[in-house]
């Protein structure tokens, strides 16, 4: 079961974990002040229970008009609080699409692997909070770090007439979109290196306009080339047989060496190009 063993700063304990993801804990941050630290997975391998002491601040009631900063900021704080505690359903229950979030919650540390975060809100403006993550995600004793930013807004229930969290994918993660997942794991297709037709490599890193191409290549010639796949975290894509799109790398595969025609000094020379104008592309 969870436990908590005392407020921010102090020492945490928990009980047996299961799977990959061992002694996982969450930090929800807001104002400076902790809601606490839990384990992800309890013993029975479900959802957390409720915080106790307080911790988890209750969503404000249901009202009329538009959403105040202080119902706002009520909402954000319980929806982090739950999320934090690794409870997928007290979370859902608090945004305006329950079954997308109580999924995608639950997915975060079960699927994604991501075995630590701190959630820390920044500055509220009107019904939006911005809030950074500092996660680690943890795959067959593999531990690397992701950070990001992202931001959620609160609306008014059309029915209920409670504050709810505007539930977007982009609340879990930034660069998700409609109906995409975070996994993490061996990718199907392993990577590839591309080079130019000089044996140049060509990294998504140093030119990003390739970064769909070689998605592409990954997705098309990855498991043909003779590679062998390491272990990602990634975005799945909505669309079938669309290319993942990898944001984290926990251990290293072995590539195939893919040859293009391309040539990496004309690439470069294009993407200076389009960068001195807005709406252009290479």
């Amino acid at each position: 079961m969870f436990r908590e063993l005392g407020t921010t700063g102090r020492k945490y304990v928990n009980g047996a974990a299961k799977g990959a993801i061992v002694g996982g804990v969450f930090l929800a941050m807001v104002g400076g002040a902790g809601y606490g630290v839990y384990t992800l997975v309890d013993d029975a391998g479900g959802d957390g229970g409720d915080a106790k002491d307080g911790t988890t601040v209750q969503a404000a009631t249901a009202g009329s008009g538009p959403v105040t900063d202080k119902e706002a900021a009520q909402t954000a704080k319980a929806f982090f609080a739950a999320w934090a505690a690794g409870d997928a359903r007290a979370a859902a229950e608090l945004t305006n699409d329950v079954q997308a979030a109580q999924t995608a919650v639950a997915d975060y540390r079960a699927k994604a692997y991501v075995s630590k975060a701190v959630i820390t809100p920044g500055t509220q403006t009107g019904p939006t909070i911005p809030f950074g993550v500092a996660a680690e995600v943890t795959y067959e004793g593999a531990t690397k770090p992701l950070a990001y930013e992202s931001k959620l807004t609160v609306v008014r229930g059309s029915t209920s007439g409670k504050p709810l969290v505007d539930w977007q994918p982009s609340v879990l993660h930034p660069q998700l979109r409609k109906d995409e997942k975070l996994r993490a794991g061996a990718p199907a297709a392993p990577p590839v290196k591309a080079v130019d037709r000089n044996g140049e490599e060509l990294s998504a890193e140093k030119y990003p306009s390739l970064r769909p191409v070689l998605d592409e290549l990954r997705q098309t010639y990855g498991g043909k080339a003779g590679g062998k796949p390491g272990a990602e975290l990634w975005i799945e894509p909505a669309a079938e047989g669309a290319p993942k799109r990898t944001l984290l790398t926990l251990a290293e595969g072995e590539p195939s060496t893919l040859k293009t025609y391309l040539d990496a000094k004309v690439q470069a020379a294009a993407e200076r190009a389009v960068a001195k104008y807005p709406q252009s592309s290479v």
